[in-house]
């Protein structure tokens, strides 16, 4: 039962006049104040029960029926319908909290194992070049010979002759090299040392390894660029519309009915993905194949929703999606080499 309507006509929100029940100027119910007990459960019912009814009907017609959603909003048909930004912040969240939780746990146990076996590696390099030094020293030759190693050492790590299995991709300088590197640039006096920006690279990469283990550091790495990710699908979404306002007649369409459709496919894209996630969760050992299928998901669905709402033929609408496919995937390579540079630093 609706609480009763009041007797005064003036807006208790706004103060215009009104008519009749809901004021035409705000939209404000214009009921009496003090409310049972019972009306106010039942309004929080009948909330609750039309934000799900929208809620679910969104999401069956965004799954189901690509760009279909697009059309209705573009046509002005939007009040069955969450709106296109209150859908993507709500999915995106969802969607960020489970991959950002589940990776969470699972770095922070390889982290742990990662770093012991890094601090053991150190350990191991640095005795065995304290050996190859002292030895240096006993020798008739005495400081040459320690010297001459020193520079073997600098000059070895500035060709990048010595690969092994535990490559680091900066500069092609190997964990074990960086610890010798270390070492020999602290042994030398402060006027033979090399300055620079190379030096500080090599410091500050290998402190971090020691701070985090060598695996875990790339797991840091990727940790922290994950915690970054929704910024930058943030910024990228404007641009996946900026994409299609250059594919599509600039006339006939406006650059915000293009962020819409990329509010919608990226919502949809959100749901695949989360979809998947959780099924990683269940199935581990189908992890890579659906990270893979998840994608070609992804694509098809945008093929679709790019031929239902801007109505080209099928052949242009494929080559287009292509296209989309790698502009867009060229900029979300681009923005996570800027994450990861950004975390490095």
């Amino acid at each position: 039962m609706n609480p009763p309507v009041r007797s005064e006509k003036n807006c208790l929100n706004c103060g215009a006049y009104v008519e009749e029940r809901y004021c035409t100027h705000c939209g404000q119910e214009n009921v009496e104040i003090k409310e049972s007990f019972r009306h106010l459960i039942g309004h929080f019912f009948s909330d609750l029960t039309h934000y799900d009814s929208k809620f679910f009907i969104t999401l069956k017609d965004l799954l189901f029926k690509p760009g279909f959603l697009t059309n209705e909003y573009l046509a002005g048909r939007r009040a069955n319908y969450l709106h296109p930004i209150r859908m993507y912040v709500f999915v995106s969240f969802l969607y960020f909290l489970v991959t950002l939780s589940f990776n969470g746990l699972e770095s922070k146990t390889e982290e742990a194992i990662a770093k012991t076996a890094a601090q053991n590696t150190r350990n191991q390099i640095a005795d065995s070049l304290r050996t190859m030094l002292s030895t240096g020293e006993k020798n008739s030759t005495g400081g040459k010979l320690k010297d001459s190693i020193i520079k073997n050492i600098l000059t070895r790590i500035d060709t990048g002759a010595v690969h092994n299995s535990d490559f680091i991709f900066l500069f092609d300088v190997s964990y074990q090299d960086l610890i010798a590197f270390d070492s020999a640039q602290r042994l030398l006096p402060e006027q033979k040392r090399e300055k620079g920006l190379k030096p500080w690279i090599y410091n500050r990469w290998l402190n971090t390894i020691n701070l985090y283990g060598k695996k875990g550091m790339k797991l840091r790495v990727v940790d922290r660029t994950d915690h970054f990710v929704p910024k930058l699908m943030f910024i990228l979404l404007p641009l996946f519309a900026l994409l299609l306002k250059l594919f599509y007649d600039k006339k006939k369409y406006f650059y915000s009915d293009h962020v819409i459709f990329s509010l919608h496919f990226h919502t949809a894209a959100f749901l695949i993905f989360l979809v998947f996630t959780i099924f990683s969760l269940l199935f581990p050992s189908f992890k890579n194949d659906a990270q893979n299928f998840e994608s070609l998901l992804a694509i098809i669905y945008l093929g679709i929703a790019l031929r239902k709402t801007y109505r080209q033929s099928s052949f242009i609408t494929i080559i287009k999606t292509i296209a989309l496919t790698l502009l867009y995937s060229i900029l979300i390579l681009t923005g996570y080499v800027l994450l990861i540079i950004s975390s490095f630093l």
